[in-house]
């Protein structure tokens, strides 16, 4: 199949080792299950790298398409990934056309970041996040990040070490198309105005 929006070939997940030396193999497919015939693509792991969170479009056949969701395989004793799940962010029974992808999962795995279409946000794609409940493992209803959403799209949250985030954007001015931002933290999942 052809993606519709790019016109290229569907995405996979892709794997390499690096050597002493900080030399790549050649990519392989990922182990596992993951890959489709739909289009997989922006991915994270969670701290010990058991878990890997990935956008996941489903297709039908090359008409047919479903909107993306952030689905989670977990890695197996023998090193692929399976038991794969989808988060659910949106349900789908009341929705089959807002976008969900592009996962970032804090390093204490209290937090996942993602970029989505869904209503209530500031225009085009904005960044959420969901709270992850220890007591009940379970995650919470999706919060818009506001301070740094503009009315363009707001996509590929990262939080570095020192908890700015960064984040993509063609609604903060710019060179032009998807420029990227940061906004410091000032607090548990707030976050000063971006600057380029």
């Amino acid at each position: 199949y052809k993606d519709p929006i790019t016109g290229e070939s569907f995405m996979d997940l892709f794997t390499a080792d690096m050597d002493k030396k900080g030399k790549f193999s050649i990519p392989v497919p990922l182990p596992g299950v993951v890959n489709t015939m739909g289009n997989e693509g922006a991915a994270c792991f969670n701290s010990d790298y058991t878990d890997l969170l990935y956008t996941s479009c489903r297709y039908e056949n090359a008409k047919i398409y479903f909107a993306c969701d952030i689905a989670r395989a977990t890695r197996n004793e023998a090193g692929k990934f399976v038991d794969i799940t989808n988060l659910n962010v949106v349900d789908r029974n009341s929705d089959d056309s807002t976008v969900v992808g592009q996962p970032f999962l804090t390093a204490d795995g209290k937090y996942l970041l993602f970029a989505s279409n869904m209503v209530g946000g500031k225009g085009g794609k904005d960044i959420w996040y969901l709270n992850y409940d220890r007591n009940t493992s379970n995650w919470s209803k999706p919060i818009n990040l506001a301070a740094v959403n503009s009315k363009g799209d707001d996509m590929f949250p990262v939080i570095g070490p020192d908890g700015t985030l960064y984040f993509s954007s063609n609604g903060w001015g710019g060179l032009g198309g998807l420029d990227v931002f940061k906004a410091a933290k000032n607090g548990e999942m707030s976050f000063d105005a971006p600057v380029g």
